[in-house]
């Protein structure tokens, strides 16, 4: 794996900007429903749970995304495929694929098997994290995890600048299903490999379930309004009297300065 430190700002803005999630970064970072936590340029700090701070949220009924990829609205062109599903790829001895950037901060995001896991009652969830606030046990630059999208095998690639490439292929490892040893009860783990790097600023590839997108709330406290509970991105968030939309929830900041300044 090769990273970078702070969030790319293309990569952020544009993930942002089209499916309405944010991508954790850095990517790997472990990321739960219920998690409470800051997120700034650098990335995501867990500091407790709502389950810890006495508040109970149960989560709905798993949603299934499957395999998805996001790359930059322009800058990114590829060349092969990863055909069929990870296991089959693998199987079959073929998929590859070669990504060639034409400016600092294209991106590709590629997910399998991804699922979407949300926190249920967040009416009631934001009841309980309000009065927490009021008794000054809630810091406004704190953000709850509402909800998480987990993949794996999943890859993330960012150019440091034009004329960057690289390949990616599927690989696999042989794992032995419980109760049934042998070549008859053998199943294929799937991962991507990245091969022949050249100039990159980002890239991860990893193999195990994690999460790659998620979305959060948090408190606002503008001057003369009561505080709220909020989805960033729009305004102050939610409109006066109207409680936390029903639909996808959205910790958004508009542009990565603005999270310098998030907690107020």
């Amino acid at each position: 794996m090769q990273q970078v430190g702070s969030v790319p700002e293309a990569f952020w803005n544009e993930i942002r900007g089209r499916n309405e999630r944010l991508p954790v970064w850095l990517p790997g970072t472990p990321m739960e429903l219920g998690d409470v936590g800051r997120f700034t340029g650098s990335g995501w700090t867990k500091f407790t749970t709502l389950e810890r701070l006495g508040v109970s949220a149960g989560p709905e009924p798993e949603g299934v995304m499957g395999d998805f990829e996001y790359a930059s609205h322009d800058g990114v062109r590829r060349t092969g495929a990863l055909s069929g599903t990870a296991e089959t790829a693998v199987t079959a001895g073929r998929g590859a694929v070669t990504y060639s950037f034409e400016r600092e901060g294209s991106f590709v995001l590629r997910a399998t098997g991804a699922t979407v896991h949300r926190l249920a009652d967040l009416l009631d969830v934001e009841e309980a994290v309000l009065e927490l606030y009021r008794r000054k046990k809630w810091q406004r630059d704190r953000v709850v995890v509402t909800e998480v999208v987990m993949s794996g095998p999943s890859l993330v690639l960012v150019s440091a600048g034009r004329r960057a490439s690289v390949t990616v292929r599927m690989s696999g490892d042989t794992a032995v299903v419980p109760g049934a040893p042998g070549v008859a009860g053998a199943a294929v783990r799937a991962r991507f490999v990245v091969e022949e790097p050249s100039n990159m600023a980002a890239s991860f590839d990893g193999p195990e379930r994690t999460a790659v997108l998620w979305r959060g709330f948090h408190v606002s406290d503008p001057l003369f309004r009561k505080p709220r509970f909020a989805e960033r991105g729009d305004g102050d968030g939610v409109v006066d009297g109207v409680g936390p939309s029903q639909e996808p929830y959205c910790e958004e900041v508009g542009h990565l300065l603005d999270l310098a300044e998030a907690g107020g």
